[in-house]
């Protein structure tokens, strides 16, 4: 005589294969999801660079003042998005509009 299952008895199998199809199913969306991207720690172009050019464009007495000031804005939004190769180029046209020369020693140098 073959005994069969009753759908009761076959219902905590189900159960199981489904849960763990949607605990597979979410760690695979956690897992895939966008990560805000961080300027790394230290960053010479995020940090020493982005200083020198919001003093130059600060103490700019002309009405290149504003464009300046605009470099110096979007460079910040690219370090914060984890551009810091993008954002130097914003700062250092900051600099240029300044009329100002780049200050870099030698570890400034290593960090590009």
């Amino acid at each position: 005589m073959a005994y069969q299952l009753s759908s009761f008895r076959r219902f905590p199998s189900a159960f199981a294969i489904v849960a763990a199809s949607a605990l597979a199913f979410t760690g695979l969306i956690a897992s895939t999801s966008p990560v805000q991207a961080q300027p790394k720690a230290g960053d010479y172009r995020c940090a020493g660079l982005a200083d020198q050019a919001r003093t130059a464009a600060d103490a700019m007495q002309t009405e290149k003042q504003s464009s300046a000031k605009r470099f110096v804005a979007t460079g910040n939004k690219l370090c914060e998005a984890g551009n810091e190769r993008a954002a130097a180029k914003q700062y250092r046209a900051a600099l240029k509009i300044a009329g100002v020369a780049e200050v870099e020693t030698d570890s400034q140098m290593a960090a590009r």
